[in-house]
């Protein structure tokens, strides 16, 4: 984990007031002790990608958090489609055969 200061130190186009709208609009969550805010790896990834869709991106501090939310909406629908995918690997050969017929049912129903 890293100091406020050691972060900001990182992204030469990020200023202390955006880090801390970002904190207080929810764009990243930073632990916080006594002597202030702790940022892990994964608040780094998240303010990097920040950093980009609004500096390099020119993305206003008001869409950050609707397309932050949208990017992680994404990204957990991509984890449980792995566990489904995990699961239906482990059924028996007449259940996947069931379910890509299904599928594919479903599919052409669609294009319809």
């Amino acid at each position: 984990m890293i100091r406020e200061n050691d972060l900001i130190a990182q992204f030469a186009v990020l200023e202390h007031q955006v880090l801390i709208t970002w904190i207080e609009e929810g764009v990243v969550a930073p632990h916080r002790d006594a002597e202030g805010y702790l940022f892990d790896r994964l608040d780094e990834a998240r303010i990097a990608l920040a950093c980009d869709l609004h500096y390099r991106m020119g993305l206003d501090h008001a869409s950050l958090p609707v397309i932050l939310s949208l990017i992680d909406q994404l990204h957990d629908a991509r984890h449980h489609l792995r566990a489904l995918t995990r699961a239906v690997a482990e059924q028996p050969e007449t259940v996947r055969e069931e379910i890509t017929r299904r599928i594919a049912g479903h599919r052409k129903s669609q294009s319809n």
